[in-house]
């Protein structure tokens, strides 16, 4: 996978040192089908491997507060859910 041989059992080394993400993609592009498929394949199983990252709940009500303090003007919500339901 990814090694650099060549058909004949011939090999080639090429290093080259990418740093921004520009690059990679740049590389990427010049990879010919059957390792772009190897590197999808590796890209996958490094990304199944990591914990997926955990977003915490957000917290509305303190959000809330935050922009209309603890007594909102107008209706009170019960009064509102009141109202729609006739």
């Amino acid at each position: 996978m990814l090694d650099g041989r060549l058909k004949g059992g011939r090999s080639r080394v090429m290093l080259q040192l990418m740093s921004t993400l520009s690059e990679i993609e740049a590389a990427i592009k010049r990879l010919p089908s059957s390792q772009l498929d190897e590197l999808a394949l590796w890209l996958e199983q490094q990304r199944s491997r990591r914990p997926a990252a955990s977003m915490p709940e957000p917290d509305f009500l303190t959000r809330a507060k935050a922009i209309w303090g603890e007594t909102p003007a107008g209706e009170p919500l019960s009064a509102l859910v009141s109202q729609t339901r006739g």
